[in-house]
């Protein structure tokens, strides 16, 4: 495997993890400062709203994440990943529940020996719950 490629699914590990932990600072450090996310139903976000509203932590619900890189495609310092969600969430109180899934298109570049998101599209939205 290529050395960037390994460094580009460490990234990819990361940002799961931020997200499942809700590590806001681990988000932020993978997302550069002129990012761009493109979501339905919430238009273009910068990187401080987006970073905020992905490693939401609410105790009253669990949340299953699972995810996938379907491709990555290397352009110099450049690559774009495609990667496929399934995000489930729990209501710890109610018992009801939630499904999203989607595919993901992030644009990420090298700066500085690191890669970080520069633009990223996600078509992620509710699904029946037995999908």
């Amino acid at each position: 495997m290529h050395e960037d490629e390994q460094a580009i699914r460490t990234w990819f590990d990361n940002w799961i993890k931020a997200t499942t932990v809700g590590d806001l600072e681990l988000a932020r450090s993978l997302i550069a400062d002129d990012a761009e996310f493109f979501m339905p139903g919430a238009g273009r976000m910068d990187k401080e709203t987006f970073a905020a509203g992905m490693t939401a932590d609410d105790p009253n619900t669990d949340f299953d994440l699972k995810c996938e890189i379907d491709e990555i495609r290397l352009m110099g310092d450049h690559a774009a990943v495609v990667s496929h969600f399934e995000l489930k969430m729990t209501n710890k109180q109610t018992g009801k529940s939630s499904k999203s899934a989607g595919h993901s298109l992030s644009l990420i570049e090298k700066r500085d020996g690191r890669w970080v998101t520069v633009r990223d599209a996600n078509t992620m939205a509710s699904v029946p719950d037995d999908a």
